[in-house]
């Protein structure tokens, strides 16, 4: 049974019809990019470590440059560049054929998440599982997509405003910041751009998303455009997300929760099955079920909200 399945079948859920970023991510081809990702990834782990929360950057600083330093075109460059920063404060240019799977999980965002009096959408640090640190999203409706991307298996990271699509003088668009780029462990890159589902079918939003999935094409990334999802799903993962339990603790408990599951069994009866055999406090038993049914190790209906009174499967 898997009662998630079907969670991206909103037609509002992404732009035109087209290819879903599920779908977009289980591309066959992508990058021949295990090597690269794995040891960007290694990279990225250790700069967290030194410095948690860098590339979240919420508030612009009071002292010194305030917008990051772009590079200058040579004259008579009339290519399309991609933009991206590697700490935050000057940035380098790349040819569409250049960008790296490197250059991708090691950007810093080009643009700052920064709160404004009078601003109709704040914005706010997630912390993703997934990449191990904050990452910024300009609005509540970004979290919304960042909490779904984030509990994807197919996930290795996650960048917010990766780079910026720097188009030349006379074109019709001057730039683009995409809002996302989801990159899996075999080198397939997703560009997001999230819209309200009002935006999404708007005829220059969707003539300027044309654009750059052209655009991007060209430099081996597929582009989509996300515009909602179910906000029960979206809720109910953020109750799971928010499960925080030891690894030791994990690893101890969930082999007695798979071996007290019943297929269907309901939460209320499973939580008084393992306190009965294992004398573990129902409480206890809640944070660390919620923590697996992120991890995918049990799942559940998706569509309904997650109470004592829902069915617990195995996928």
């Amino acid at each position: 049974m898997t009662p998630f399945k079907d969670a991206w079948a909103n037609p509002a859920s992404q732009q035109g019809g087209g290819p879903s970023w599920e779908d977009a991510l289980l591309a066959v081809k992508g990058r021949p990019g295990l090597r690269e990702v794995h040891a960007a990834l290694e990279v990225l782990r250790a700069q967290v470590q030194l410095a948690e929360g860098t590339r979240a950057r919420l508030f612009r600083p009071i002292r010194g440059p305030r917008r990051i330093r772009l590079p200058e075109r040579v004259a008579g460059d009339v290519s399309v560049r991609i933009l991206l920063t590697h700490n935050g404060s000057s940035a380098f240019a790349r040819r569409l054929n250049q960008v790296s799977l490197r250059d991708l999980i090691l950007c810093h965002p080009m643009r700052d998440f920064s709160r404004r009096h009078g601003q109709t959408n704040k914005p706010v640090a997630y912390f993703s599982r997934t990449v191990g640190d904050l990452v910024a999203c300009e609005s509540q409706h970004e979290r919304r997509f960042l909490i779904l991307a984030d509990w994807h298996e197919s996930v290795a990271h996650i960048a917010a405003q990766p780079f910026t699509i720097d188009f030349p003088p006379g074109h019709e668009l001057d730039s683009h910041t995409p809002d996302f780029v989801l990159i899996t462990a075999s080198g397939i890159v997703v560009v997001v751009d999230v819209k309200w589902p009002s935006d999404a079918i708007n005829t220059d939003v969707v003539r300027r998303h044309a654009i750059v999935e052209r655009v991007l094409a060209e430099a081996g990334m597929r582009h989509v455009v996300w515009a909602d999802a179910p906000r029960i799903i979206t809720e109910n993962l953020a109750n799971f997300a928010a499960a925080r339990v030891p690894d030791g603790m994990m690893r101890d408990l969930t082999p007695k929760l798979i071996a007290a599951h019943r297929p269907g069994i309901r939460v209320r009866t499973f939580l008084d099955a393992v306190a009965e055999v294992h004398r573990i406090p129902t409480s206890t038993t809640l944070v660390v079920l919620r923590r697996t049914l992120w991890e995918h190790t049990f799942v559940v209906d998706m569509f309904a909200p997650f109470t004592v009174d829902t069915k617990l499967w195995r996928p």
